[in-house]
């Protein structure tokens, strides 16, 4: 889970939009799900990721994001 507490960030999940985030918005990301979240390019961006039940659901870090997907976004 994402809780964005500052600041302008994005959020995509493999295969779908990029959506934009704000302070307030929550993201719930199921267990398996590749994704990528990050400030936008103009802006700072601040969040909590919590991770309910540490000893099944682990990070796993992916390639990041390229730049020019990333540059895309506005």
């Amino acid at each position: 889970m994402l809780l964005c507490t500052a600041g302008k960030g994005w959020y995509q999940e493999q295969g779908q939009a990029a959506r934009e985030l704000q302070a307030g918005d929550v993201v719930v990301i199921r267990p398996g799900v590749v994704h990528w979240h990050g400030a936008s390019s103009s802006h700072e961006f601040s969040h909590l990721s919590v991770i309910p039940n540490p000893e099944k659901n682990k990070d796993t870090w992916l390639e990041a994001v390229n730049e020019e997907d990333y540059q895309l976004l506005k």
